[in-house]
C-alpha cells in the first residue's frame, strides 16, 4: 500500500527536528476560543482507528497549492498531471504520518509539553530585538504561513516522534570502505539509451464519431453535462490601497517604526558553520585531535559522530542563533578555524567556520519610502476594520446595499452568471480577479436572494455582497455539448491508437527485434541519448525513473509514463570507464550511497510499521484511481 505513492524523500530525513514549519500553542500557553470541528465526511485514509477524511485531504491540497502560488505566482502551471502528483504526495505524507502516529501510541512514545516548549522557545524566528521569545511575532509568522494554532502541537509531536521511530534507528547505517570499488565501478558506468516517444495528441484518427457513439457518450457522462447553478451578485468594494492614500505618517511615527522593526533593517554578522555533536567528551576530544592534524571536517564527522553532510551543515547563523556556550567562541574564529569541544545540554560540540557575512544595515534614510508605505498600509487596515465594524452595525439594523453605498460614498458593482468554480458571464474588468476569489464565491453561494452579506476580507480589500438572482442548475442538451463530446471521443480514440502502437512495439522488442528496425517499421522517430551516468537524466526523467532504467538489461524495453505522452526505452550500449576517483570524489560517493541506504531503510521501516495495522485508502474518491 505504501509503495503505490512512494516518492524520493530527499529532505525530511536529514533535517533537524528543531527546523519546523508548523506552530501552535493551544494546550501549552492557554490560548482559548479555538474549537476544532471534525468534518463528518467520507474517509480517504484509515489506519486502524485513525481516520483522514476527504475534506482534510482537500484542505491540505488547497493549502499546498496556495503556498506554490505564493512562490511561483503566474508561473505556476497546475495542470492535471501536476494536480494528481501533488495530491498523491499529500496522500503519501498523510498515510506515513498516520502510521507513525499509531506506532508512537503503540510503543508509548510520549513527547512532553516541556520538550515542546523548549523547541519552540529555541526558534530564532520567534525572537524579538532583545533575543527574547515573542508570542506576537510567533502568531504573525503563523498567520503568514497559513497555519492554524490547532495544527501545531500535533505536527510538532509528530516530528519528534518520527525522530525517535525513524531517523535515530537508521542514522548509524554506514557503507563499509570495502564497498568503495563497487561503488566506483557503478559511478564510472555510462549507458546509451534509445527511445521512442508516443504522443497521442499528435496521432490522427481515420474516422469520425458516429451518431450512436455520440448518444452513448451523452448518456454515459450525463452527470458531466450539467449547466451548474449560477448567481447574479451586486457588491461594494472598499479598497485598502485607496484608503492608504488618505494617510501621511509624521517623522515620529517613521522613527518609531524603524526602531520597532530594527531586525528587518539591521542584519547582524552571520557565519557558515559546520558542526559535529558527541554524547561524551572523550569522543569529542579524539575528533578535535584529528581536525588539528588537518583532516577533513566532513570525514571526521562521518567516521566519529556518524553524521551525514546534511547533518553536519548548519548553514549561515547569527550569534544569537547559537547555543550560548559556543556563540562567543565561534564568532572570534577566522574563516577555516574551529572551536570546541564545548558542552551543552545536547552534548559535546565542535564547530567550524567556513564562511563569513558581515553585518548588513539599511539606514533610516534608505528605508524611509518603504517605512512610509508600510505605515500607510497599517493605518489603512485600521481604517478599513473600523469602517467594516460600522457597516456591520448598518447591516444589523436592516440597511440595504444601496443605503450602505450611499453612507460610505461608494458605488455598487455587479457580476452576472457567477458559478462555484469562479467563472462568470460578465464583470467589470477591474474586478475580474476579485469575483473569482474563493472567499467571494463562497459568500455568493452562502446567502439567499436579496440578503446582504457580512463584510468579508479578500487580498484586494473588504467586500459586502448581495445575491440578486439564482439561476438553477439544468441538464444541457446534446446539441449544446456536442463539441465537448467530440473532443472527449477524439482524446480517447487517440489514446487507444497510441496504446495499440505501444503494445505492438513492445511485443516486437521482447521478441528480439532491434529498436531501430521497429521504429522504421512503424514510421516512428527514434531518439538516442548521450552516454548517461547514474544520477544524470534525459527527457526530464525523475531520479526514480532513471534508477529503474539502469536496472534493465540491454535491449530490454521499458515503458515510461510522461504524463500525456508515453516513452519506450531500451539501453542500447554500456560504457565502463576506467577513471580513478579522487579521495574527495570517493568520499562524496560514499556519503551519497550512505544517504540512499538510510532513506531506503527509513522507507522499509515505515512499511514494516504499517504491516501491523489495518490500512485502507480510497483512491477513487480523490481521482487517483479508476
Amino acid at each position: 500500500m505504501m509503495k503505490q505513492f512512494r516518492k524520493v524523500q530527499d529532505s525530511w530525513l536529514g533535517k533537524s527536528v528543531l527546523i519546523l514549519t508548523a506552530l501552535s500553542f493551544v494546550s501549552l500557553f492557554g490560548i482559548s476560543g479555538y474549537i476544532s470541528e471534525k468534518v463528518n465526511n467520507k474517509p480517504v485514509i484509515e489506519v486502524d482507528d485513525i481516520v483522514i477524511t476527504h475534506d482534510e485531504i482537500t484542505g491540505r491540497f488547497n493549502q499546498e497549492q496556495q503556498k506554490l502560488k505564493n512562490i511561483f505566482g503566474d508561473h505556476l502551471e497546475m495542470n492535471e498531471t501536476n494536480r494528481l502528483n501533488l495530491l498523491a504526495d499529500i496522500v503519501q505524507r498523510e498515510l506515513t504520518d498516520a502510521i507513525l502516529k499509531r506506532t508512537a501510541e503503540k510503543h508509548n512514545v510520549y513527547i512532553s509539553d516541556a520538550l515542546i516548549r523548549k523547541i519552540i522557545f529555541s526558534q530564532p524566528e520567534f525572537m524579538d530585538a532583545n533575543s527574547r521569545f515573542s508570542k506576537e511575532k510567533m502568531r504573525r509568522l503563523l498567520n503568514d504561513s497559513g497555519f492554524t494554532e490547532q495544527s501545531y502541537i500535533s505536527a510538532l509531536r509528530q516530528d519528534v516522534a518520527s525522530l525517535h521511530l525513524i531517523k535515530t534507528p537508521v542514522s548509524n547505517l554506514n557503507i563499509a570502505r570495502a564497498m568503495l570499488p563497487y561503488l566506483e565501478a557503478l559511478e564510472n558506468q555510462r549507458k546509451v539509451f534509445k527511445y521512442i516517444v508516443i504522443d497521442p495528441a499528435a496521432l490522427k484518427t481515420d474516422r469520425k464519431i458516429s451518431q450512436e457513439e455520440l448518444e452513448q457518450y451523452y448518456q454515459d457522462f450525463s452527470a458531466q453535462f450539467v449547466e451548474p447553478e449560477a448567481r447574479d451578485v451586486s457588491f461594494i468594494f472598499l479598497s485598502v490601497d485607496d484608503a492608504a492614500k488618505k494617510f501621511t505618517p509624521d517623522e515620529e511615527e517613521i522613527n518609531a517604526y524603524y526602531q520597532e522593526n530594527i531586525n528587518t533593517f539591521v542584519i547582524p554578522e552571520s557565519r557558515r558553520i559546520l558542526q559535529m555533536v558527541f554524547e561524551n567528551q572523550e569522543d569529542a576530544e579524539k575528533a578535535a585531535a584529528r581536525l588539528k592534524a588537518g583532516e577533513d571536517f566532513y570525514k571526521v564527522a562521518a567516521e566519529t559522530a556518524g553524521q551525514s553532510k546534511a547533518d553536519t551543515e548548519l548553514g549561515f547563523a547569527s550569534k544569537d542563533m547559537l547555543i550560548a556556550d559556543m556563540a562567543d567562541a565561534v564568532f572570534t574564529l577566522k574563516e577555516g578555524e574551529f572551536a570546541g569541544p564545548v558542552k551543552s545540554e545536547m552534548g559535546w560540540h565542535i564547530m567550524k567556520v567556513t564562511g563569513i557575512k558581515g553585518k548588513q544595515e539599511t539606514s533610516l534614510a534608505s528605508a524611509r519610502k518603504q517605512i512610509i508605505e508600510a505605515i500607510k498600509k497599517d493605518k489603512a487596515y485600521e481604517y478599513a476594520y473600523e469602517t467594516s465594524a460600522a457597516i456591520e452595525d448598518q447591516i444589523g439594523g436592516g440597511a440595504s446595499l444601496e443605503d450602505i453605498a450611499k453612507a460610505n460614498d461608494t458605488v455598487i458593482h455587479k457580476v452576472s452568471g457567477l458559478k462555484e468554480d469562479g467563472s462568470f458571464k460578465t464583470a467589470t474588468d477591474k474586478f475580474r480577479r476579485l469575483v473569482g476569489n474563493n472567499d467571494f464565491v463562497d459568500t455568493a453561494f452562502s446567502y439567499n436572494v436579496n440578503e446582504v452579506s457580512q463584510v468579508f476580507e479578500t487580498d484586494e480589500g473588504f467586500v459586502i455582497a448581495r445575491v440578486d438572482a439564482v439561476h438553477e442548475a439544468r441538464p444541457q442538451e446534446l446539441s449544446e455539448v456536442r463539441g465537448e463530446i467530440e473532443k472527449m471521443w477524439a482524446v480517447n480514440e487517440k489514446s487507444a491508437i497510441a496504446q495499440e502502437i505501444i503494445n505492438d512495439v513492445v511485443h516486437d522488442l521482447e521478441n528480439g527485434d532491434k529498436i531501430d528496425d521497429v521504429a522504421r517499421r512503424f514510421s516512428l522517430k527514434l531518439n538516442t541519448s548521450k552516454p548517461i551516468k547514474r544520477g544524470e537524466n534525459f527527457q526530464a526523467l525523475t531520479t526514480l525513473q532513471m534508477s529503474e532504467l539502469f536496472k534493465e538489461e540491454l535491449n530490454s524495453p521499458k515503458v515510461i509514463n510522461l504524463g500525456e505522452e508515453q516513452m519506450i526505452v531500451v539501453a542500447s550500449k554500456v560504457i565502463n570507464d576506467k577513471k580513478k576517483l579522487t579521495d574527495e570524489e570517493a568520499e562524496l560517493l560514499k556519503r551519497k550511497a550512505q544517504f540512499d541506504l538510510m532513506r531506503a531503510a527509513a522507507d522499509q521501516m515505515t512499511d514494516s510499521y504499517g504491516k501491523d495495522y489495518n490500512i485502507e485508502i480510497d483512491y477513487k474518491i480523490l481521482g487517483l484511481a479508476d
